[in-house]
């Protein structure tokens, strides 16, 4: 099986370089031939944190894993039930 006809590129994970390898120096790092799209600008961390501990706080509060709390206390995320 030719493996140039099964191999296909697949966006942020993988990309067939052999041919631009020298173009870039030899340089094997994957930013320079796999394109990443930038999902970063657009979040909102403080938002998503909280987000975050209300699903966690209800999950806690249906699993009844307490010991948990103090772990995300300690870590300065505390989560009020």
């Amino acid at each position: 099986m030719d493996k140039d006809k099964t191999y296909k590129n697949v966006p942020e994970f993988c990309y067939s370089a052999t041919k631009k390898i020298a173009e870039k120096g030899y340089n094997l790092v994957p930013g320079r031939y796999i394109e990443f799209e930038d999902r970063d600008e657009t979040l909102d961390f403080d938002t998503t944190m909280k987000n975050l501990q209300s699903e966690l706080a209800d999950l806690l509060n249906q699993e009844k894993k307490f010991a948990l709390l103090s772990v995300f206390k300690n870590l300065g995320y505390q989560i009020n039930l």
